[in-house]
């Protein structure tokens, strides 16, 4: 899935923005996604009018509001018409799923409102719910107790994480290999993409009993269900035996030493574990984004490249190997001795 980054940008707009501008360029952004602007233009022409009554946007507010996105290159406007431009039809239709729009441009408000008691969090070490006096409810006690939420976070997934899969297929050798744990797989991409590449191999997905259904909907649309089954369980208390390759892929491990080395023991002699994370540099300077995630946490949870591969280590395995896969994702792979 494609990402509007500035560069995308018409040049005439970027030498218009600054840091701060920015900040608020890309609210007006979210708000567009929120209201699903560009989608419900899609394929048509509209007056300020029609668009106002279309959205619940007030007759006060939307002239401006359509006129801000036209300045950024995402409206166009034709006389009193407004349609989408390439770049938004490119960005917001096309390569943007709806699980997306409506999770994402949600997630995108909670993070500004965390973001505004930022100079706390950095002189505190606390989060966002700690200063604010908010109970932190985390996505996965989200997903846990909202089917919807949990079906429509899972199929974002799905599409969000379609070139890690791609590149996994690529760069995994699983020849030797005929069963595999796809540990808090949610969507079964990464397994969907590995069960195409060998015909051979028998995938589980493990994940949340709100999630699994999901994952056998899009296994079944996949045309995939011989191959790829699904189970209930939770990472962090304990993993079944019975595969010769476990795989955690953008899993929240609470504890990776004790959850690596509960993978050791249900592997037979020489399993394979996979490792897929977006993990940090050695100087934290990426991957940007998930360092931006972790400011407004409480501790550093983001992980090194060499950590993880220390970690894999410590928990027994050997021949322990690192690769860049696409984006900001590298894979860490181990192999149990024979």
């Amino acid at each position: 899935m494609g990402m509007l980054t500035l560069d995308k940008l018409p040049k005439k707009v970027l030498e218009k923005l600054d840091l701060q501008t920015v900040f608020m360029v890309s609210r007006v952004v979210v708000a567009a996604e929120k209201l699903q602007i560009f989608r419900k233009l899609h394929g048509k022409q509209l007056t300020a009018a029609q668009i106002g009554r279309m959205l619940g946007i007030h007759r006060q507010k939307r002239e401006v509001f359509l006129g801000s996105l036209v300045a950024v290159g995402l409206l166009k406007k034709k006389g009193d018409l407004y349609f989408n431009s390439a770049l938004a039809e490119k960005y917001f239709v096309r390569e943007r799923s709806i699980y997306w729009t409506r999770l994402y441009s949600d997630q995108c408000i909670t993070e500004y409102e965390r973001f505004s008691v930022l100079e706390k969090m950095l002189a505190t070490g606390k989060n966002y719910g700690s200063i604010v006096g908010k109970k932190n409810v985390g996505y996965l006690d989200v997903i846990a107790k909202n089917r919807t939420w949990a079906c429509d976070f899972t199929h974002m997934l799905y599409y969000h994480h379609l070139p890690e899969a791609r590149a996994l297929a690529k760069k995994l050798n699983l020849r030797g290999y005929r069963s595999l744990l796809d540990v808090g797989g949610g969507s079964g991409v990464m397994s969907i993409a590995l069960a195409r590449k060998y015909p051979h191999l028998k995938a589980c997905v493990l994940d949340m009993k709100t999630v699994t259904p999901v994952t056998r909907k899009i296994v079944r649309r996949e045309g995939l269900s011989k191959q790829i089954t699904t189970t209930v369980g939770d990472l962090n208390r304990d993993l079944p035996d019975g595969y010769d390759v476990m795989m955690f892929c953008d899993v929240d491990i609470a504890d990776y030493r004790k959850t690596f080395k509960t993978a050791y023991d249900r592997l037979p002699a020489g399993g394979l574990i996979v490792v897929v994370e977006e993990l940090a540099s050695e100087d934290y300077t990426e991957p940007l984004l998930r360092m931006m995630w972790q400011l407004r946490t409480q501790g550093c949870l983001l992980r090194t490249r060499k950590e993880i591969a220390d970690i894999v280590k410590a928990c027994g395995f050997k021949s322990v190997k690192g690769s860049f896969l696409c984006r900001d994702s590298w894979m860490i792979t181990g192999r149990k001795p024979t």
